[in-house]
C-alpha cells in the first residue's frame, strides 16, 4: 500500500505521520501541492473526528497554505 493510499483509508496512517508528512512539506514551501492538499485535509478530518463541533467554527483547511 503506498502512502497516498493509506491516507485515503485514513485508518493506516498514525496521527504522527500525517503530522509529519504535513511539516515536511511546510518546510521545504511545497504548500501549493495536491499532496500537501491531501495530508492538510486528512489532518483536518482527524481533527474534527477527535474534536467534533469545536473545530468546526474554526478556519477551513485551506487557511493552513498561506
Amino acid at each position: 500500500m503506498s502512502f497516498q493510499d493509506a491516507i485515503a483509508s485514513n485508518d493506516t496512517v498514525s496521527d504522527f505521520s500525517l503530522l509529519e508528512g504535513l511539516y515536511q512539506l511546510a518546510v521545504t514551501g511545497n504548500t501549493q501541492d495536491w499532496e500537501f492538499e491531501r495530508l492538510n485535509n486528512a489532518v483536518y478530518e482527524r481533527l474534527i473526528s477527535s474534536y467534533g463541533e469545536d473545530l468546526q467554527d474554526s478556519q477551513p483547511p485551506s487557511a493552513f497554505a498561506a
